[in-house]
């Protein structure tokens, strides 16, 4: 896919990776929904970033906390506080964040996994929707985002963990399937 230059195609971009990892979730069978992934012990399989992701829920919960605080980043932003992505406590190992969110959720069922991500879907698209094509693509437009634009931090709590997810749900439902 060609860079995103505009909000429109954001937007649409964001739509669609989520259209697609829920097309991914309808296609799997209650078996691999419930079953815990092989490969979350190998970093190089599954990514470095999705290490404590032991099953389906764990993924979905993942994306929706992140998604969270994308929430809390913007709701900094526009009350004029120009603040880190990254809780202070785990800007130097955000792994440590990842594992506590995981296990944060362990009695979430996947269903509530499943209509809290859809929620927090739909409050991203608000929120970069919200947002002028300037502020959008303009690399340091805010100064808590460094050398980086808002859209790549959009991107990176939507479009492309939820590619990401796709592919690890994939992988896990072919291995299941063999497994039959």
């Amino acid at each position: 896919m060609p860079k995103i230059t505009t909000k429109a195609e954001l937007i649409a971009e964001m739509a669609s990776g989520y259209a697609t990892l829920q097309a991914q979730l309808d296609s799997m069978t209650e078996c691999a929904i419930n079953s815990e992934f092989d490969e979350t012990d190998n970093p190089k399989k599954c990514g470095a970033r999705w290490i404590y992701d032991r099953c389906t829920r764990d993924l979905l919960i993942h994306i929706y906390e992140w998604q969270n605080l994308m929430c809390d980043f913007v709701a900094n932003i526009r009350a004029g506080q120009q603040r880190d992505y990254l809780p202070d406590e785990y800007r130097r190992d955000y792994h440590a964040m990842d594992k506590m969110l995981v296990e944060k959720h362990q009695a979430t069922s996947f269903a509530d996994a499943c209509t809290m991500l859809a929620q927090s879907h739909e409050k991203m698209l608000q929120l970069a929707d919200g947002f002028t094509q300037e502020e959008l693509f303009t690399k340091g437009y805010y100064k808590c985002t460094y050398t980086t634009d808002m859209a790549a931090y959009f991107a990176s709590v939507t479009s492309s963990p939820y590619q990401q997810a796709t592919k690890i749900l994939k992988k896990h439902s072919k291995s299941i399937d063999k497994r039959k």
